[in-house]
């Protein structure tokens, strides 16, 4: 079949527009795993959008509105996949693409390489269905996001032929139900234009959480966009089973953790063997025993050392400033220090609620000050200051040598020392190749950790 030559129909653009320099990709599979795909529907008109690899077959997830034809109210016949090698690299316009299901109801579709395309947009060779053609393919998110969990999106805003992949990033603004049990859509404050349709939306584990569906810009509150959560992706999914479209199989090794993890050659304590009785359904308004970190939450309320919010949520996915955090530290040590002895040990500690904490943490040795002599009670607290001051706290050792923990976790760093203890004592839940110790740390992730640390002890 002879195709149209997208090209012709491009505008050019002197720069490529490259990946956010506030933000960073950290797997290798990332980048290579989204790619462009260039439409012209029956009369002629040329449109574009993202999608991205969810197998190792190349089968690709999109929005359905990005291949629609709808002049006929079919998918479009002329579809190119178009790929890219990293962040640098422009888009290489390398198959021609077939949907093989689509569903405009939810906005979402299938499609597969058909067939290899040559410079001009001419098809060759054999017919590409099943074929293992070596790109690389997304991770899906076992869990929806957080209220205020940072989002970032990947995408082609610009089909301009030097365009690179862009990146932009915000937080979940809230979410659309399609019952008590599924999430039908996340909004988020993140910049998305049309050409981000049908693209992948990452949560901080840079595991994709929904398909970028659309941008409004009704209401009160701004510009949203909207993503369609992996909720609706998988009951769609199974659904296609139904249909016999799908197979079960390819279903479940969509939606297992494909990232190859990291193990260190000690073995790890079991924590999960310390607490074996079952969670209450509901620990607070916005925890249930299906919540992440749901063990750790509940072990922590239940000893008195977490107690939420006045409206009765606990905000796992929110983040912990450094008085809040010294806070639990110290009340998970089991010390109550007095309000009186301990206040005004910084210039921006004096006698608000956190200072017994903070001013006790001090007189023991455990924090100090920036150096410019305050303590920053309000700023919130990165995944790696969280582990240093919780084995400070807890007077763990950290003098092991640890010259390789994580990628981003090398020796010679400060935190080195502090991560590479708390791995090997089983404290943290990050088991794949990152940890991200600059990221801020939330109530939920540090609620595990200290849970971790608490079991093990209470167990030896």
């Amino acid at each position: 079949m002879k195709k149209m030559f997208i090209a012709a129909a491009v505008f050019m653009s002197l720069f490529a527009v490259q990946l956010s320099a506030n933000a960073q990709i950290y797997y290798s599979e990332t980048i290579p795993s989204v790619v462009r795909l260039d439409v012209i529907d029956s009369e002629g008109y040329y449109g574009w959008g993202t999608g991205f690899f969810i197998s190792s077959d190349a089968v690709i997830l999109t929005a359905a509105h990005v291949v629609m034809d709808y002049n006929t109210g079919l998918p479009a016949e002329y579809i190119d996949i178009c790929t890219v090698e990293d962040e640098y690299s422009v888009p290489n316009c390398i198959y021609s693409g077939e949907v093989f299901a689509y569903n405009e109801d939810i906005d979402l579709a299938l499609v597969a390489p058909a067939f290899y395309i040559d410079e001009e947009g001419n098809e060759f060779g054999d017919y590409l269905w099943d074929a293992e053609l070596g790109h690389s393919w997304v991770d899906l998110s076992d869990y929806n996001p957080g209220l205020a969990e940072i989002v970032t999106i990947l995408g082609f805003p610009d089909a301009s032929l030097l365009s690179s992949i862009t990146l932009t990033e915000g937080r979940v603004s809230g979410f659309e139900k399609l019952d008590e049990d599924w999430i039908w859509r996340i909004a988020t404050d993140a910049t998305i234009n049309p050409g981000n349709s049908g693209g992948p939306a990452y949560n901080y584990d840079e595991r994709v959480v929904g398909v970028v569906t659309e941008v409004s810009t009704e209401g009160v509150g701004g510009n949203y966009g909207y993503i369609i959560s992996n909720d609706i992706v998988y009951l769609w999914f199974l659904d296609l089973v139904d249909q016999e479209i799908l197979n079960e199989d390819f279903v479940m090794d969509v939606f297992s953790n494909d990232y190859e993890d990291y193990s260190a050659e000690e073995e790890l304590p079991d924590y999960n063997q310390y607490i074996e009785e079952e969670l209450p359904e509901e620990i607070f308004s916005d925890v249930t025993s299906s919540t992440k970190n749901a063990a750790a939450i509940s072990y922590l309320k239940d000893n008195g050392i977490i107690s939420g919010y006045p409206d009765g949520t606990f905000k796992p996915n929110g983040n912990l400033n450094r008085a809040e955090l010294l806070k639990i530290l110290v009340e998970g040590k089991g010390y109550t220090p007095s309000e009186v002895t301990y206040q005004n040990c910084f210039p921006d500690v004096k006698k608000e609620w956190y200072a017994k904490y903070v001013c006790f943490a001090q007189h023991q040795g455990w924090i100090e000050g920036y150096p410019d002599g305050t303590f920053k009670p309000s700023s919130n607290v990165n995944k790696a200051e969280a582990i240093k001051m919780l084995l400070e706290v807890f007077d763990m050792d950290t003098s092991g040598e640890y010259e390789y923990v994580y990628n981003d976790v090398q020796g010679g760093e400060w935190f080195t020392p502090y991560i590479g203890t708390a791995y090997v004592w089983g404290l943290l839940e990050e088991d794949g190749l990152f940890y991200r110790p600059g990221a801020d740390i939330t109530r939920g992730q540090i609620s595990e950790n200290i849970y971790r640390l608490l079991t093990i002890e209470v167990s030896g």
